[in-house]
């Protein structure tokens, strides 16, 4: 098989797993942007090369994105980092697979707290939802997600060890971890971040992409914590239809001078310039 058409392939098989379910799809009345033909490899190489370049130069960076051909690059993409609040999104998952396998509904109480877990990273929801998962719940799911590196750190969710790449993977295959009747719900979540944390990813993304996405950070001197980190990981489609995957991982403070800057210095970087759109490739 040439190189050519492992990626052509490749995209095929990214493209048909955003489809899942149908939640990628624009909402009826806005029409349906299709994916680009000959697929475009997207970020470009040269935007890959200004992100690696930018992370390099700030310290306990790390970040990995899966392009539209759903090939995995970034820079120290293995590197280990405390989670803090972006592991949220793994027991999300965690109860939306309990819910389906003790065939419990999603009561309104149970509702709520994955709002206030989500939208507004409660860490008092985050504790309910540990007291019903637990570690063994969070680490089904990083098993089934394919996270390689994932560490559950016995009794407290918000320290286990994730790393970019891992994180990339989730967000890559969103629908198929998110699983069960309230899928839809979930995504929902994770598209609707308050506006007071939508810093970093969203904010250097800006108007032409979808983002779905959780945040994590954690300032320094906290009392049984490794030390200051902020982290976004995200799923991202453009109105032209490419997909990306996308984890930014720091160990600094949550500032503009600190994790919120790098997380959208790396990200301004890579998703410039924007994406073609189908219309470059009309009449093929």
């Amino acid at each position: 098989m040439t190189a050519a058409i492992a990626a052509v392939l490749a995209a095929a098989l990214v493209a048909a797993d955003g489809d899942a379910a149908g939640s990628e799809a624009p909402p009826a009345g806005r029409g349906s942007a299709r994916p680009s033909w000959p697929p475009q490899r997207y970020p470009a190489p040269a935007s890959l090369r200004a992100a690696e370049d930018y992370a390099a130069s700030r310290i306990g960076v790390s970040f990995a994105v899966f392009d539209s051909l759903g090939r995995l690059r970034g820079y120290d993409v293995d590197r280990a980092h405390s989670s803090a609040s972006a592991s949220k999104v793994l027991l999300l998952a965690a109860e939306l697979r309990r819910l389906r396998s003790d065939d419990e509904p999603l009561d309104a109480y149970t509702r709520s707290t994955l709002t206030s877990m989500i939208t507004y990273s409660d860490n008092g929801a985050a504790d309910f939802i540990y007291t019903r998962v637990g570690d063994a719940g969070m680490e089904d799911v990083a098993a089934r997600a394919g996270m390689r590196s994932f560490t559950a750190a016995p009794g407290f969710w918000g320290g286990v060890q994730i790393t970019a790449a891992d994180m990339a993977r989730f967000y890559l295959r969103l629908n198929r971890n998110l699983v069960g009747p309230h899928r839809r719900f979930a995504r929902g979540l994770l598209a609707g971040v308050t506006p007071a944390q939508r810093w970093g990813i969203p904010a250097a993304a800006g108007d032409g992409w979808r983002v779905w996405f959780k945040g994590g950070w954690r300032p320094a001197g906290e009392d049984g914590t490794s030390g200051a980190v902020t982290h976004q990981a995200s799923l991202l489609r453009h109105r032209g239809g490419v997909r990306i995957s996308l984890a930014v991982l720091t160990d600094s403070e949550p500032t503009e001078l600190g994790g919120i800057g790098s997380i959208e210095g790396v990200t301004s970087r890579l998703l410039s310039p924007s994406p073609a759109g189908p219309s470059a490739w009309s009449g093929v």
